[in-house]
């Protein structure tokens, strides 16, 4: 029995009732059902259950495996700890992000056995395998263990060049019933059709992660699974989860195409880059179901926007805002406020130019150093790290030194950004005459609870 826990940590996305499945893990877990183990999954953000009831469902595992984003990584080696202390015996293995990139760091801690860096479906198939048979780990590519006192690594594995091999996610382990968005029940399956980002923004760990190049599944093997997800699961929404899904418009031509040839009854999102869409492509997604698109617009300064090597401009933003709503397709865009050089009059731009462009839902966060981006290697060696208690990576907390906001002024202007998004008469208004007005209420009271966190504070 091999047992995939995903750790529950107060990070922010719960406190804006906002839990999605750890595809990652479903992955995990459908690749070594397929290679013969058994496997159980405990989403503990969802299932909440106390250490004891925990160590319970834990009790006929040989391997468990914790995954870590960085806001959650203390909590990943808490849950090691407890695990090592009541069931000695049992193998723990630590992956995900954060994890991925502090691996000694992560083996130090003296409650985790191994790190498994990076794509992790072959890899954690051969830990079961050896471990299973009492054999050693040495050669096993993509882990970091202890052996004794020392630390053993056999080198990177490859990245997976045919996505096709990987069997569908084991949705079937997850509580499906348990995830939710702003207090209502999720009816969007996350699907991922493709890995690896080539555009290397200096804030994003993707493309050391997932690596530097684009990799994709065919068209046929992505439209198989959405077919199977309406079939096994009733699936009639889908949340496409790539960094950029347009990125080969050919294969998203094709994708969309045979939606249509299938007869599949499905709504769906992904994410994109304003700089790889189109009249003809948008057109083409919304005739097959496509309803919102997540664009990462970050700053309203052409200064910040290099700094942060986003490689887009306000002209390019506007047009594909502009030519996506005419569409018919809803957009949600992404701000970044805190950028070292920023000041508050470019943040009120930033703020300002989100409302004049008005995208149907707006994102706003603080700009975030995670351990394994270029942002963090430069901010470390200049001295910008605020501090390195992880827990408070959440990008809703200042981490990062501004050389002309204070860190309390950085949470009022993220606050602020809300409210003015949020707040306006006009919006919502619109959302009522949408039907969305519970989907706009939600953002209020969120935009409340962060006024009032705030005054709490200050």
């Amino acid at each position: 029995m091999i047992t995939l826990i995903n750790p529950s940590s107060d990070v922010e996305t719960r406190k804006i009732q906002f839990s999605t499945p750890p595809l990652g893990l479903a992955y995990l877990a459908s690749s070594l059902r397929e290679a013969g183990f058994r496997v159980n999954i405990i989403d503990n953000m969802v299932e909440n259950l106390g250490f004891e009831e925990l160590i319970g469902r834990l009790r006929d595992s040989l391997i468990v495996g914790i995954t870590s984003t960085t806001p959650t990584f203390k909590s990943a080696l808490k849950y090691a700890e407890v695990i090592k202390k009541a069931i000695p015996e049992v193998f723990v293995v630590l992956g995900g992000v954060h994890a991925s990139f502090m691996p000694v760091n992560t083996l130090k801690s003296g409650n985790v056995d191994a790190v498994c860096v990076g794509e992790g479906e072959m890899t954690m198939v051969e830990v079961a395998e050896r471990i299973e048979k009492s054999k050693s780990l040495d050669g096993v590519r993509g882990l970091y263990y202890r052996e004794g006192s020392r630390i053993v690594f056999c080198g990177k594995r490859q990245f997976s060049e045919n996505l096709d091999e990987i069997p569908f996610p084991a949705y079937d382990l997850l509580p499906m019933e348990r995830y939710s968005v702003v207090g209502m029940k999720l009816e969007h399956f996350p699907v991922v059709t493709s890995r690896g980002c080539p555009f290397g923004c200096i804030y994003c760990a993707t493309s050391a992660f997932m690596g530097g190049r684009f990799r994709n599944k065919s068209a046929q093997y992505v439209l198989d699974e959405l077919e199977w997800l309406g079939d096994k699961f009733g699936a009639r929404n889908i949340a496409i989860s790539d960094d950029t899904f347009t990125l080969n418009r050919k294969r998203v031509q094709e994708i969309c195409r045979g939606i249509r040839e299938r007869g599949l009854d499905i709504n769906w999102s992904c994410s994109s880059r304003v700089d790889t869409v189109n009249r003809e492509i948008l057109e083409v997604m919304r005739k097959s179901g496509c309803d919102l698109i997540y664009y990462g617009v970050e700053s309203a300064n052409e200064n910040i926007l290099r700094f942060y090597r986003k490689r887009i401009d306000l002209s390019g933003i506007k047009r594909a805002v502009d030519v996506t709503k005419r569409a018919g397709i809803a957009v949600v865009a992404s701000f970044i406020l805190g950028a070292p050089m920023e000041t508050r009059e470019d943040c009120m731009r930033t703020i300002n130019y989100a409302v004049k462009l008005d995208p149907d839902y707006a994102q706003f966060s603080l700009l975030t150093p995670y351990p394994g981006t270029e942002l963090y290697d430069m901010a470390e060696k200049s001295g910008w790290i605020l501090t390195k208690d992880f827990d408070r990576y959440t990008a809703a907390k200042p981490v990062l030194k501004n050389f002309h906001i204070s860190p309390d002024e950085l949470k009022s202007i993220l606050s602020y950004a809300y409210r003015r998004f949020y707040l306006r008469p006009s919006y919502l208004i619109r959302k009522v005459l949408e039907g969305n007005a519970s989907v706009a209420l939600s953002f209020v009271r969120t935009a409340l609870k962060n006024i009032l966190k705030h005054q709490r504070v200050g």
